[in-house]
């Protein structure tokens, strides 16, 4: 079930899924047209105003004038998709390539110049020497296609000229990020949260190993969970979404009884859900919605780019999103249903934070704005930051601070960076001693 829910949705966010599904009403109303128009089975000029009628021999110029229209627009549209395409890669990263493919308004304006040109053609074909005595609607429908195909194409140019904004994609990864952190944090609140002790308990019998070599794009505890209550057995998934797994890593540890009925047909179930593929997303794996971010800010760091402000927005971006996951405690989450328990491993802030920020401090530790907008990310952090997690933000801050004493920083420059190290200590401390 988690499978064919996941393939339909790669099919919506697929980029032929519009041009596709407007091609077919294209032809479908081409046909329903020459239908009409050829009196097949009534006479419908009687019903339609006289003025939306046109000869044969206008139809015919009207429409060849509309398939040269559209393939024209065609034509641009796909060399300036290239173009940003292009542009995405060298200046941003390969990984948003498909925020801009998959994004909904972009596709249904070339599905409808795909569509739009083939209505024409299939118009053209069957307009016979038998119409000439009827006057047809063929060509006015075709000037309405080209009205609302021109109006797309106005809105195409305006998205494109958006989303070749550095500030608009950031502010897009950033909302898209905060959903995934949104959703998972949902679930995670639902169920209460395992001591290590007691998950340490769960004496594994068996072990379910990944179906095949690529990352765990997504599993079905609900699934999981009713196996769980059904044949009287516990489950620990000590696997996260977005690990890169291979056939002999094991991702489900299972502990049952004697008088559990494990067949073959139950460990194929238990295998159904769990899903691997071959590329991540950001909807269920909010670690790579964040790595979108950090290799942006990588890419304006780099000495070809060499825009150090745009790494700042998305570290500002970053420090946001990652107080909205530290308010979670780590470890595992339990749930129960009538004797059915499964053990959820929650994400490990400390894995987290180097992650996203280890690779920025390595290559932006030689700019002092750069370095202070991190601290203050971190800072960010302490605001809404859980006492679980604050011995990750801990070691990380040291790991940071001997960084910046390793560069040998003007004085000016390392007292700024001493205040916001103390600051940040100073309201951990306070947080300690609140919570």
């Amino acid at each position: 079930m988690l499978k064919l829910k996941r393939f339909f949705k790669r099919i919506r966010r697929s980029i032929w899924l519009y041009p596709a599904l407007y091609s077919i009403f294209a032809v479908v109303l081409a046909f329903c047209v020459i239908l009409i128009d050829a009196r097949v089975f009534f006479d419908a000029s009687g019903y339609i105003p006289s003025v939306f009628l046109t000869s044969t021999e206008l139809a015919k110029n009207v429409l060849g004038i509309i398939a040269s229209a559209f393939i024209t627009i065609m034509t641009f549209t796909f060399s300036t998709t290239m173009v940003v395409l292009t542009m995405y890669t060298s200046q941003f990263s390969p990984r948003v390539v498909e925020n801009f493919l998959e994004e909904k308004r972009t596709m249904k304006a070339f599905g409808i110049f795909v569509s739009g040109f083939l209505y024409a053609i299939i118009s053209l074909l069957f307009i016979r020497d038998i119409l000439s005595d009827y006057r047809i609607i063929a060509g006015t429908i075709g000037v309405v296609y080209i009205v609302i195909g021109i109006f797309n194409f106005i809105i195409f140019i305006h998205n494109v000229g958006t989303y070749t904004q550095a500030s608009n994609l950031i502010d897009r990864l950033f909302h898209q990020a905060s959903q995934s952190i949104l959703k998972y944090c949902k679930v995670m609140e639902q169920y209460s949260l395992a001591l290590k002790e007691e998950v340490e308990k769960v004496e594994s019998k068996l072990q379910i190993k990944a179906p095949k070599n690529g990352y765990l794009l997504n599993m079905d505890y609900l699934g999981l969970l009713k196996i769980s209550k059904d044949k009287n057995i516990q489950i620990v998934a000590e696997k996260v979404h977005g690990q890169f797994v291979t056939e002999e890593d094991i991702v489900l540890h299972i502990c049952y009884s004697g008088d559990s009925d494990m067949d073959q047909n139950t460990l194929k179930d238990i295998s159904s859900c769990i899903v691997i593929g071959e590329r991540r997303n950001e909807e269920d794996d909010l670690g790579f919605a964040l790595k979108k971010l950090v290799e942006v800010s990588l890419k304006a760091l780099s000495p070809g780019i060499n825009d150090p402000n745009t790494a700042i927005l998305c570290i500002q971006d970053l420090g946001l999103l990652m107080r909205e996951l530290a308010v979670l405690e780590p470890g595992f989450r339990k749930m129960e249903d009538a004797g059915g328990e499964v053990y959820r491993e929650g994400l490990d802030f400390g894995t987290l934070l180097r992650d996203v920020f280890h690779q920025i401090i390595y290559y932006g530790k030689g700019d002092f704005f750069v370095m202070m907008s991190l601290m203050k990310a971190l800072g960010h952090i302490t605001e809404n930051i859980s006492a679980g997690n604050q011995p990750d933000l801990e070691n990380f801050l040291v790991y940071t601070e001997k960084v910046l004493v390793s560069l040998h920083w003007e004085k000016e420059d390392q007292f700024y960076f001493q205040n916001e190290i103390q600051g940040i200590r100073l309201r951990l401390e306070n947080r300690r001693v609140n919570q």
